[in-house]
């Protein structure tokens, strides 16, 4: 029998903001737990808010074997490990003044602006221990901006937004990042007459791909991937990891839902273009006889099952000068895609920018950016960096070749 416990803390400071106003702060803090009991082959588990009774839970677990939830015993040698990631951002008594002094100096140079939505400080501590001797603990917190932005007098709920995440806070960076997109939504531009382009924009494309690399799927032959594990199938340069290490995660715990710590806090899916291992939690990567990536999650009261979290593409260029010569499009605001079962991506883009040398030129009509999963992830795929079109905060800049088709 192998039993573990589980505790995690949050500590969310959240503003609420209104037409470049301060309206009202919540303040969150939740203890969420959890307690698991591993016995022939089957799984019990029982969770609880607030402070913990283990004596409880532990029973409560145990009686819940009889269940019969299949789900494999294993065990790991005696560990320690404590990491304190949580950085001074500012005191919790200037939060307020510091974010509305922000906010009256991003009105006074934006003046055909609104500003609203939220600003947020984010705290968490989580704990996992188990009867083998593993006891690892975390402790990491961010300063979170998500703006919406409403030009005065437009019929729009919102026409723009700004977000990012920090573990720090710097509002110089945060006003020269909000003027330049808004000084480009103002400036508007016509449709782009070539068909394929160079895109600048987030992960998302691969978000559709994702499903497509868990275990599950791939070994019920559902999978776009099928048979290519152990191929190279992408290109070279494109490596997709799993990547908890505290110094390039913020407010992600070390280690995974089951107590995986990967070496070096990092694992591969795709290494150099090859299809390495698939998302998986301990169950799957024993049913399937196949490598635990290490990236298990789980509700407080629930079995583990596959995770994305701590996803990352490994950088490619050391900042997006290197990777875009000449014009490109940054992709700002995009919602509604989808992917076909062979592949295909249709991206619609509500807001996008012309770019170059750094800038934000003007603002695009609407358009959809259109590519297949395979080839953006091979001739398509241009690099990655986190160095780019913002001055503040982590943001990542995927950049690959597409076509896009402009909306009458």
């Amino acid at each position: 029998m192998k039993t573990e416990r589980l505790t995690y803390k949050e500590s969310n400071r959240c503003l609420n903001v209104v037409a470049n106003k301060v309206e009202s702060l919540r303040i969150n803090n939740s203890t969420k737990n959890t307690f698991r009991v591993y016995d022939k082959g089957a799984i019990g588990v029982e969770g609880s808010l607030g402070k913990a009774d283990w004596d409880c839970l532990q029973q409560a677990a145990t009686a819940k074997l009889s269940q019969g939830i299949a789900y494999p015993e294993t065990h790991g040698g005696k560990r320690s490990l404590t990491v304190d990631a949580t950085k001074h951002i500012f005191d919790d008594k200037d939060f307020i003044p510091t974010i509305q002094h922000l906010l009256d100096r991003l009105g006074a140079e934006n003046p055909k602006f609104l500003f609203s939505n939220k600003v947020q400080l984010n705290g968490s501590e989580s704990c996992y221990e188990s009867s083998d001797g593993e006891h690892y603990s975390y402790k990491g917190n961010q300063f979170l901006i998500s703006l919406g932005i409403k030009l005065k007098g437009s019929p729009n709920i919102l026409d723009e937004g700004y977000g990012c995440e920090s573990d720090c806070f710097d509002e110089d960076a945060i006003c020269r990042d909000v003027k330049m997109i808004c000084d480009a939504f103002l400036s508007k531009l016509p449709h782009v007459e070539e068909n394929d382009v160079t895109v600048i924009g987030s992960f998302e494309p691969l978000q559709y791909a994702l499903s497509h690399l868990v275990a599950d799927m791939y070994f019920n032959n559902a999978s776009l991937f099928a048979d290519k594990l152990g191929q190279k199938i992408f290109n070279e340069k494109f490596s997709l990891v799993v990547n908890r290490a505290p110094s390039e995660q913020l407010n992600v715990p070390f280690f995974d839902a089951e107590g995986v710590v990967n070496d070096g806090y990092v694992n591969y899916i795709v290494k150099n273009g090859v299809l390495e291992r698939l998302l998986t939690c301990k169950r799957s990567a024993a049913l399937y006889n196949t490598a635990n990536l290490g990236t298990a999650s789980a509700a407080y009261n629930g079995v583990p099952m596959p995770g994305a979290e701590g996803l990352d593409i490994v950088n490619t260029a050391n900042d997006l000068s290197e990777l875009v010569k000449g014009k490109a499009i940054y992709l700002s605001d995009t919602g509604g895609g989808d992917m076909t079962p062979s592949g295909d991506i249709s991206m619609p883009v509500m807001t996008a920018y012309l770019y170059e040398n750094g800038k934000l030129l003007g603002r695009l009509p609407e358009f959809v950016v259109a590519v297949n999963i395979f080839d953006l992830l091979n001739d398509g795929f241009v690099g990655v960096t986190d160095k780019g079109v913002f001055d503040f905060g982590k943001q990542k800049h995927f950049v690959y070749k597409a076509k896009i088709v402009n909306k009458a």
